[in-house]
């Protein structure tokens, strides 16, 4: 009978976050790779650790004195050093969309590699929100809804971020992601029946732009948290890390915009 080994997942974006426990069998990686390279501002942040939580970025053994390397489509090698224990941090990177970046890790002789297409920013159009009286399934309150125009003849991966009062919602239901697949090149209404407001409250909308592999794993793990108790442990994340590390190398970029909501 196989042995489940407890592992706890890192996320890496923005803002305060929580912890979920996921039951993974003892065949996965120990290692955990985590690396953010922003198009707004250039900047990159790596975290690695041995065992860590999607939604608590305190959680895990950190790796110090690792090898961190970002390679450029034009072959140019940059050092990413570390700022703190398991984090490595650069800004004011020159990036720009259209272009493969290659994130390098090499820890204890081991090397890891991953690789990331920055897409540009798809730019949100406009946002709107609702009042929705509640059920067995959502609060009452009022929703936003978000519209923006889906590039045409484009495969597109998105997620979406929500903050209420500069807040980030960040509980497990708040993981929005979902590709173009159905919807290239129309005009997307998104509700975002998870996260209610009350009059008074400032909503914030992240539309960021991610490539395939980022997209896999964080639908794979949102599947994988919602998956109900006592079910058997489902398979890893999808990673794109070489040599067997756990996470994601994600360049990415966004736009946003934020509303007040009135009451209606």
């Amino acid at each position: 009978m196989t042995r489940l080994l407890y592992i706890l997942f890192l996320f890496l974006l923005f803002g305060c976050e929580k912890v979920i426990d996921v039951d993974l069998n003892e065949a996965n990686p120990e290692m955990v790779i985590e690396g953010n390279l922003s198009y707004e501002k250039g900047a990159l942040v790596v975290k690695i650790s041995k065992t860590a939580s999607y939604f608590e970025s305190g959680a895990g053994e950190k790796v110090n004195n690792a090898g961190v390397f970002l390679e450029h489509h034009t072959g140019e090698m940059i050092e990413i050093n570390e700022t703190a224990p398991g984090i490595y941090e650069k800004d004011r990177l020159m990036i720009q969309p259209g272009n493969l970046y290659k994130l390098r890790v090499d820890v204890d002789g081991e090397v890891y590699t991953a690789e990331s297409f920055l897409h540009d920013p798809v730019k949100i159009d406009s946002l709107g929100y609702s009042y929705s009286n509640g059920n067995n399934f959502f609060d009452s309150g009022y929703r936003v809804r978000l519209y923006f125009s889906d590039p045409v003849g484009e495969a597109n991966y998105y997620r979406i971020k929500v903050s209420k009062n500069g807040k980030l919602e960040n509980e497990v239901g708040d993981l929005i992601v979902f590709d173009d697949s159905a919807i290239d090149g129309k005009i997307i209404e998104v509700t975002l029946r998870g996260q209610p407001f009350n009059a008074g409250d400032r909503a914030g909308v992240q539309l960021i732009s991610l490539d395939k592999h980022a997209y896999e794993y964080l639908s794979t793990l949102r599947d994988l948290a919602n998956t109900n108790p006592g079910s058997p442990a489902p398979a890893n994340p999808i990673s794109n890390f070489s040599n067997g590390a756990l996470g994601y190398f994600s360049a990415w970029s966004h736009d946003s915009k934020d509303i007040l909501i009135e009451k209606r």
